[in-house]
């Protein structure tokens, strides 16, 4: 029956507007007017149209697309549709307002079309459900700006109370599902060649299955990320940047927004909607520029924050470090009284290096970890625990006493000294600790060198023990402190020179090789013995330019070197360090030494001790195959001291074993240390490498070398070090 049998009425649409009245949200308005026209016109199917797209629909299935043919009603096309279930149906449609931007569409079962009475009860429905909408779009939009209002401050009170940048990231996230209404929002940062995600919040809808990596030219997201500008679409299957999996799942409109950091691009914001009356407007698009700034502005602070925390952090143990320290001990200091003393406690691991050497940087990094949890387990809350670097650490201990601080070294140094586990083996570490005072008024710079002499007396003393710096130790700390101004001082002028001692056959007693030492002739306490100024030289890093110095030197007095009728010039082997080994620069220095004097380098050695080449063994592969790519030969020298591994001279591009003197001395001492020997000797064979024997001091150490097969030694049976103008000996 037609609406006209109804005797709608003037009153009635003021019913109809009282029931609206009644809604408070423009949606639900929405559809309880399409609802209640279809009941007054006898309809099966209505729809609300807005810019082409359906706003709202009743009638139609839940998972019924939008009809054509009906959508093409409102554009005024043909007015007898197919509706999927109902068949052929007629169908109606009104504008909702005078500029004609949104439709009301009807349609119902068969071919009859609406009366003029139904098509003016039609008109008026469609007047009255547009005067109520005013007021609730109004509202709408107050409320929705409280609302992006609302969660944009609950996004900034998160920075500001220095939330970590994941939470953040998820506020903002989950803040646009509500502001928006939509079932999905993702965060993608730059991630290599594509945009990985760093934040997602969806509806259960929307995570049947994993979100995808997007690649940069696929996407939405990586849409806006190219352009540095926001993409806003409501027809999303449609685009070239659809992503086929959001597509399978049902999106049909989507936003996005670029994302910055100091400037520059680094990802974008993305909102997704599954619904299909959804619409996002200009204004929803400045929302999301909104909350994409404030993405910018939390990652920004946290990268601030994480540099400044960084700064005065141990990146392996997360402990404070040398910085951080310094300024603690600079407040204690300032805080000491007489009474109540402040304490360093300056620790030196023993034995961590071999750990790192034999199970790998990781186990050492994780090995450092634990021994971080362990000693922070024995100290206050109040106390502070820092990494130096390397295998050293520091403890600041305020309002205590002498005696309290001993007990608490005594602690740490029996905590270390348990077993850990690392690689599936129990692993054994000590320690040594130098105890100093922080007194009123004490630089900090003289507490931590106080700490580090007392440290170091405790390592001389074997290790695993305390030491209390003591006002006698001054002295000793004064000198060294001296010796060091006095070799950086002597760099710099010729105080530094190198001596030469023999390397020769000892079956015919010729000359092969010299091996170049390094002599200092101070000023005024005459000629420094090497033991005194080449460990201090590797432990202040000044080894690296000696190193330099003596190279320059050896290779340039090798040159003038004669050789002998019918055989080669000697070569000239110079000791590398640990420390040279590991600078970038070492490969450069050679060539540029080689190609200053002119020596060939088959006529340099140079010599590297087992625990060198192994503390850092991937660097030092590469760096000695670099060398001995340019014709430098290479000796292991002191074998057997350290590793004395097959694997490691399989590995490495060795040419010369050069034997410790121990096991010279050892090999006429008893039958045993002779089978050392020809052991030692027939390995060098077998590798084809040339066997070198140091220390040689008697005739009869050099009578058992030569029976064991060993071709070249050195040692005061030949000659000493000699100075460059003695060189080669008559």
């Amino acid at each position: 029956m037609g609406a006209a049998s109804g005797s709608w009425s003037t009153s009635q649409l003021v019913e109809f507007l009282a029931l609206l009245a009644e809604e408070t949200d423009e949606t639900a308005a929405m559809r309880a007017a399409v609802e209640r026209v279809l009941e007054a016109l006898d309809a099966a199917v209505g729809l609300l149209v807005a810019g082409g797209r359906m706003v709202t629909a009743v009638g139609l299935g839940p998972d019924t697309e939008p009809v054509d043919d009906l959508l093409a009603v409102a554009r005024g096309g043909p007015d007898l549709v197919d509706v999927p279930g109902l068949g052929k149906c007629r169908a109606a449609t009104v504008r909702l307002d005078g500029a004609g931007a949104a439709h009301l569409v009807v349609a119902r079962a068969g071919a009859d079309h609406f009366s003029a009475d139904e098509m003016l009860l039609l008109r008026g429905m469609a007047w009255v459900l547009h005067l109520a909408l005013r007021p609730l779009r109004t509202l709408g939009e107050l409320n929705q700006r409280q609302r992006v209002l609302d969660e944009v401050g609950r996004v900034q009170h998160a920075i500001a109370q220095r939330a970590a940048l994941p939470e953040v990231l998820d506020t903002v996230t989950e803040s646009l599902l509500g502001i928006f209404g939509t079932e999905l929002s993702v965060l993608y940062l730059a991630d290599g060649d594509g945009l990985g995600i760093a934040s997602v919040s969806a509806t259960v809808v929307t995570t049947q299955s994993p979100m995808p990596t997007l690649k940069l030219e696929a996407s939405i997201g990586a849409t806006a990320y190219q352009l540095d500008a926001p993409v806003r679409t409501n027809d999303y299957p449609a685009q070239p940047y659809a992503v086929p999996q959001l597509v399978e799942r049902g999106a049909r409109a989507a936003m996005a927004a670029p994302v910055h950091e100091n400037g520059a691009v680094v990802g974008s914001l993305v909102v997704v909607s599954f619904r299909a009356d959804h619409t996002f407007t200009e204004a929803d698009e400045r929302t999301l520029l909104t909350f994409a700034d404030q993405v910018s502005v939390a990652m920004s602070d946290a990268r601030t924050l994480a540099t400044a925390q960084h700064a005065f952090r141990d990146p392996v143990t997360g402990l404070p470090n040398r910085m951080a320290f310094l300024q603690r001990l600079e407040r204690a200091v300032s805080r000491a009284t007489a009474g109540s003393r402040a304490y360093v406690l300056f620790l030196d691991l023993d034995r961590f290096k071999l750990v790192n050497d034999t199970l790998g940087h990781a186990a050492g990094d994780e090995l450092l970890r634990e021994i971080g949890r362990r000693l922070r387990g024995c100290l206050r809350s109040e106390d502070c625990l820092a990494r130096f670097g390397g295998d050293e650490f520091a403890v600041l201990v305020e309002d205590t006493s002498a005696e309290t601080v001993r007990q608490l070294a005594t602690r740490l140094l029996a905590e270390l000294a348990t077993p850990y586990r690392l690689s599936g083996e129990d692993v054994r570490v000590g320690g040594s600790i130098g105890i100093a005072a922080a007194t009123r008024g004490a630089h900090t710079g003289d507490v931590l060198r106080e700490a580090d002499t007392a440290m170091y007396r405790a390592k001389q003393a074997g290790g695993d023990r305390l030491v209390m710096f003591e006002p006698s130790m001054h002295a000793s700390l004064v000198k060294r402190v001296s010796l060091e101004a006095d070799l950086r001082r002597a760099l710099e002028g010729d105080e530094l020179f190198a001596v030469f001692q023999p390397i020769v056959s000892l079956d015919t007693g010729e000359l092969y090789s010299a091996e170049a030492l390094a002599r200092w002739r101070h000023p005024t306490r005459g000629v420094v013995a090497p033991l005194e100024f080449i460990p201090l030289a590797e432990e202040t890093g000044l080894i690296v330019p000696v190193g330099r110095r003596m190279l320059a030197e050896a290779c340039a007095q090798a040159v003038r070197w004669p050789g002998a009728p019918g055989r080669p010039a000697p070569s000239v082997s110079v000791n590398l360090s640990a420390r040279q080994l590991h600078d970038p620069d070492l490969v450069a220095d050679v060539r540029r030494v080689l190609d200053a004097t002119g020596l060939d380098p088959e006529r340099l050695v140079l010599e590297i001790t087992e625990s060198t080449i192994m503390s850092d063994r991937a660097n030092a592969e590469e760096r000695l195959r670099r060398i001995r790519a340019i014709g430098v030969r290479l000796a292991i020298d002191d074998f057997g001291t350290g590793y004395s591994s097959l694997s490691y001279l399989r590995m490495f591009p060795v040419d010369i074993l050069k034997i410790d003197r121990s096991f010279v001395e050892g090999g006429v001492a008893s039958r045993q240390g002779e089978a050392f020997l020809r052991t030692i000797t027939r390995l060098t064979e077998a590798l084809s490498l040339t066997a070198v024997a140091e220390g040689v001091e008697t005739a009869e150490q050099a009578r058992v070398l030569r029976e064991v097969g060993c071709g070249f030694g050195q040692g005061y049976l030949f000659a000493r070090p000699m100075p460059a103008t003695e060189f080669p000996p008559a």
